[in-house]
C-alpha cells in the first residue's frame, strides 16, 4: 500500500474518533435534559396520585360529616312525628323523613364509592413508591455518569487531536489538502475502502481497470461515483 495512503487511514480513524466524541458531547446536554424530563415528571405523577388520593379522603369526610348532619335532622323530624296533630301534618312529615333517607343512602353510596377509588388509589401508590424509588435512583445515576463523561471524553479529543497534528506533518500539503476538500464535501469520509470490487462509501462497482491497478500499484485511486481516496486495508 501506499504509504502515504497508511498515514491517510489513520488520519481518518483519528478523525472518525474525534467526530464520535464530539458528537457524543454535544448530544450530552439534551440525553441529561431528557433524564431530568422525565425524573421530574415520574416525582410530579407519583405526587399526583397522592393529591389525589388526599382529595378523596376530603372528599370521604366532608360527605361523612353531611351524612351526621342529615342523621341528626331525620332524628329530630322523628321526634316530631309524636307530636303532629293531623293527617295531612303526619304525611307531609313522613315524606320529609323518607327523603332525608333517602339522601342519607344516596351520600353513603358516595362514601363508598370514594373509599373503593381510595383503597385502589393507595395500593397504586404503595407500588409507585418502590417503583419512583429504584427509577429515580437509576435516572439520578445515568445522569451523573453523563455530565462527569464529558470531561473525560474531552481530556480524549484533546489527546487525538495532539496525536493528528503529528500524523498530518507526515503528509504532503498537497494529498493533505485534498484529504480535507474530500472529508468537508463527504461528511468527514474522505477514504473509502474497496471490497469486493466495490467502494464501501457509496456501494458502486470499481472498474476491473482500477481495482486491478489498486491491488498491485502504489498509485492513488479515487470512486469515480463520489470521489472519495480508494484503498485496500489488506495490502
Amino acid at each position: 500500500m501506499n504509504s502515504d495512503l497508511r498515514i491517510l487511514i489513520a488520519l481518518q480513524d483519528l478523525d472518525q474518533k474525534i467526530a464520535t466524541f464530539h458528537k457524543q458531547i454535544v448530544e450530552i446536554p439534551n440525553r441529561v435534559q431528557a433524564l431530568q424530563s422525565e425524573l421530574e415528571g415520574l416525582h410530579q405523577h407519583h405526587q399526583d396520585r397522592i393529591a389525589r388520593s388526599q382529595e378523596l379522603a376530603k372528599r370521604r369526610r366532608a360527605s361523612e360529616g353531611e351524612v351526621e348532619l342529615m342523621r341528626s335532622k331525620l332524628s329530630r323530624l322523628k321526634d316530631q312525628l309524636m307530636a303532629v296533630k293531623t293527617n295531612k301534618e303526619y304525611t307531609v312529615m313522613l315524606h320529609e323523613i323518607q327523603t332525608g333517607e333517602d339522601q342519607i343512602r344516596a351520600e353513603e353510596d358516595k362514601i363508598l364509592d370514594v373509599m373503593e377509588q381510595g383503597e385502589i388509589l393507595d395500593q397504586e401508590i404503595k407500588l409507585s413508591d418502590k417503583e419512583v424509588a429504584t427509577r429515580s435512583k437509576e435516572l439520578e445515576q445515568t445522569i451523573r455518569e453523563l455530565e462527569t463523561s464529558v470531561p473525560r471524553m474531552e481530556l480524549k479529543v484533546a489527546e487525538f487531536q495532539a496525536e493528528r497534528a503529528l500524523i498530518e506533518d507526515r503528509v504532503r500539503s498537497e494529498l493533505l489538502e485534498r484529504y480535507r476538500r474530500i472529508a468537508a464535501a463527504r461528511k468527514g469520509i474522505a477514504l473509502a475502502e474497496a471490497s469486493g470490487e466495490l467502494c464501501s462509501a457509496c456501494h458502486v462497482r470499481i472498474r476491473p481497470q482500477v481495482y486491478a491497478e489498486l491491488r498491485r500499484s502504489e498509485t492513488i485511486f479515487h470512486c469515480d461515483s463520489c470521489d472519495r481516496i480508494l484503498f485496500l486495508r489488506d495490502v
